[in-house]
């Protein structure tokens, strides 16, 4: 799924073309580390910029389709916690984070989006898209398929609901993607 996706979502931003992108998808194909300069995002960033063929594509922004309002559960039997009890509920490392700021500390800057993302802002897919083969090159298979599937629905942008129905189509066993 992983090799499938990252493959998909350079296909998308017209990538395939380029030598410095087949290579590293080749080598995923192969089971092979990713080669130079995929080994090291800072160098994978700067061939982007640098590489005289890329595509100068762009995508409206992944927007989630919309989910019915939270309904609290029916039954009473289970206790919801409240404001200072929620606080300490927090578990894991988000505990560090979710300390209550002391009284008279400073300023709080709060960015609130209400609605989906404005259509006239557009990102890069080529960019989008490069995150997909290296979440694919990931050690743990799970961990690679996410990473390369959440990459590619970036990458395919607002059209992702046809990469997902792809996906599936796979998950399922009703499309067969050739192997390595």
């Amino acid at each position: 799924m992983a090799l499938f996706t990252a493959r998909r979502a350079c296909e998308a931003a017209g990538l395939t073309a380029l030598d410095r992108v087949a290579d590293p998808l080749a080598a995923l194909a192969e089971g092979r580390p990713l080669p130079p300069p995929f080994d090291d995002d800072t160098r994978m960033w700067e061939t982007l910029a640098t590489a005289p063929r890329v595509p100068d594509r762009t995508v409206g922004r992944a927007v989630p389709p919309e989910r019915p309002p939270f309904r609290p559960p029916a039954s009473t039997s289970t206790p919801v916690p409240q404001s200072q009890e929620a606080a300490r509920a927090v578990v894991g490392p988000a505990v560090v984070v979710a300390k209550p700021p002391a009284s008279g500390s400073g300023p709080y800057a709060v960015a609130l989006t209400i609605g989906p993302p404005h259509p006239s802002l557009r990102i890069s897919q080529p960019h989008m898209a490069l995150p997909a083969v290296t979440g694919a090159a990931e050690h743990h298979p799970l961990r690679a398929a996410l990473d390369a599937v959440h990459a590619a629905v970036a990458a395919y942008g607002d059209d992702h609901p046809a990469l997902l129905a792809e996906v599936w189509s796979v998950v399922r066993g009703t499309v067969r993607v050739p192997g390595p």
